[in-house]
């Protein structure tokens, strides 16, 4: 969608990028953007078995030091009760729709009282059959 926020956040990706207004096609490389925002990129490739990929800013979020593996069950754990149940639902519906959302959530980083984040998530399409295989966006502290 022209104008919109998300579209300014991925400005210098190719054409084509967009379709069906917010959907993403082509994510952009969360490991090696250059200067890191102020908020965290974050990647979950479903098509192979929810492999989470975040940049340093996410680490951050969630007390854990940059590079470590990390699993998708391991960092929902990390939501509390009500927002993981939340996440979960919005989660799948989205997926289902191939929609976008963005959600304000409760977590318990590593060491660490709660913490409010909000995250912004996107639909990445398989080109050919537009099947949702990811997703990705930003998160940030609240």
């Amino acid at each position: 969608m022209k104008g919109s926020f998300v579209e300014a956040l991925f400005k210098d990706e190719p054409l084509g990028t967009f379709a069906d207004g917010h959907v993403f096609i082509n994510a952009p490389d969360i490991v090696g953007a250059e200067p890191d925002p102020p908020v965290g990129y974050w990647r979950c490739d479903i098509a192979h078995d929810n492999q989470l990929m975040w940049s340093e800013k996410v680490y951050a979020l969630f007390g854990l030091p940059g590079g470590a593996p990390v699993m998708r069950d391991w960092a929902v754990a990390r939501y509390t009760e009500t927002s993981r149940a939340i996440l979960e639902r919005l989660r799948t519906y989205a997926v289902s729709r191939k929609l976008g959302f963005i959600l304000d959530a409760a977590i318990r980083p590593e060491g660490e009282g709660d913490r409010w984040i909000r995250i912004l998530a996107v639909p990445i399409l398989a080109k050919k059959s537009r099947r949702v295989v990811g997703l990705h966006g930003l998160k940030r502290p609240l």
